[in-house]
């Protein structure tokens, strides 16, 4: 199976303002995404789509040169007929992921990627919320107005269509945050602050089934007085808790189509071990690039087979710090 990657950091052209830590990013899980697809589909013509300035990140790579005379979808449609898949890695924020999935479904442009309905939902994490509280008790209310939220609880504030942990602020209280409100934009909403672990389930779903790959503790550090970012992951640390998240995980894709390939569901977990749902990110995330190590087989193979014989409870344990 031919594929076509395309990234959108690295498919465009970097400004001084892009921060290094997603340029980093990028090139880490499209380094584990090309050598995988390629130790799968070994006959196969594996390429990535890139701005011509980025190619030279990626030795012994197949290269495509973007052409930026041309929009995205017409680059995708010029090579259309040359390849059977288009894997598109993409930032939910301002629906970006969205949009070029919606354009590739429009020009019957075959993909690995979720369908774009599911995409457009989960993107805005307040509609996703509203979904999620009639299929889980334990989801977190989310407010659009931090008034709601009592006003000596410590608060949460993230954007509505944020790309991971970015511009995640944590205020001690109501007055805290009133008075630093200029960090926040419109998009941000609030949720009361809920002490426990941050949990990342690693999920691979095709053709009506699923696999838990792996169940991460996620380690969140303060980048400055408010201003919290994720620094490392545990990869693997709470597999013995799989038929747990696997039942919430099951009420979550029995009423919630068109998940698909590889994706990710965040959690809280509580010390009193109750599991409180936060988000999905519908698509590929970073600690796929530790999947391979973790798992002991190369995640790709999945696609062959989802029914692939392993048990993540024998995953090896894999930290990665994400800042050095």
């Amino acid at each position: 199976m031919n594929i076509l990657v395309y990234e959108y950091i690295l498919g465009e052209e970097i400004d001084e303002n892009t921060p290094l830590l997603l340029i980093n990013e990028a090139k880490l899980i499209i380094h584990s995404i090309i050598k995988d697809l390629s130790k799968n589909y070994p006959s196969s013509k594996i390429t990535l789509l890139v701005d011509k300035k980025n190619k030279n990140f990626f030795e012994n790579t197949s290269i495509l040169e973007r052409n930026h005379e041309s929009d995205l979808i017409d680059d995708f449609i010029n090579h259309k007929n040359d390849y059977d898949k288009i894997l598109v890695l993409a930032p939910e924020e301002n629906y970006i992921l969205y949009e070029i999935v919606r354009k590739m479904e429009e020009n019957n442009i075959s993909h690995l990627n979720s369908a774009s309905n599911v995409i457009k939902i989960t993107t805005n994490k307040s509609d996703t919320n509203k979904i999620f509280k009639k299929i889980l008790s334990n989801t977190l209310p989310m407010h659009q107005n931090y008034i709601e939220i009592e006003s000596d609880e410590l608060i949460i504030s993230k954007k509505i269509d944020g790309i991971g942990a970015e511009d995640l602020f944590i205020f001690k209280n109501r007055e805290d945050l009133e008075r630093n409100i200029n960090k926040l934009t419109k998009k941000h909403y609030f949720q009361k602050f809920i002490s426990g672990v941050t949990i990342g389930v690693n999920i691979f779903a095709f053709k009506g089934f699923y696999r838990i790959l792996s169940i991460n503790e996620q380690i969140y550090q303060r980048k400055s007085e408010h201003e919290i970012y994720l620094k490392e992951m545990f990869i693997g640390k709470y597999n013995k808790l799989i038929l747990d998240f696997d039942n919430i995980i099951n009420s979550i894709l029995l009423n919630f189509e068109g998940l698909s390939g590889f994706f990710g569901v965040d959690f809280i977990m509580t010390d009193n071990n109750e599991i409180f749902f936060l988000e999905i990110n519908p698509r590929l995330t970073t600690s796929y690039s530790f999947l391979h190590e973790s798992l002991g087989f190369n995640p790709m193979q999945l696609y062959n087979n989802i029914n692939f014989d392993f048990n993540i409870n024998n995953n090896k344990l894999f930290s990665k710090n994400l800042i050095t």
